[in-house]
């Protein structure tokens, strides 16, 4: 299976991972116990956004819009962010948007 995430597949949180502000600081961790830590706003942004109703582009072009900057650049950054959390077992990439 390939980790990179595609732009027409619905991010979606893994059944056994949580993602919390503690503080300034937001935390995504899973059953094992891993975290990710040191997450921008724009991050956190996406992260939230990751329920698998949407596509990834469908996220990038609402995040777009509530801060005015060019979908292209932002789709490039989150597909990456998307790949990096689909490495590590954090999200899922749904192929079917209902």
């Amino acid at each position: 299976m390939t980790t990179e995430f595609n732009a027409e597949h619905a991010p979606r949180w893994r059944e056994d991972v949580s993602g919390q502000r503690f503080g300034a600081d937001f935390i995504i961790l899973d059953a094992e116990g891993n975290t990710l830590r040191g997450l921008n706003e724009t991050a956190v942004e996406v992260w939230m956004l990751c329920d698998g109703t949407r596509t990834a582009r469908a996220l990038v072009e609402l995040v777009s819009q509530r801060h005015g900057w060019e979908v292209e650049r932002v789709l490039t950054d989150t597909l990456k962010f998307l790949t990096e959390l689909r490495r590590l077992g954090l999200i899922d990439a749904v192929e079917e948007v209902r």
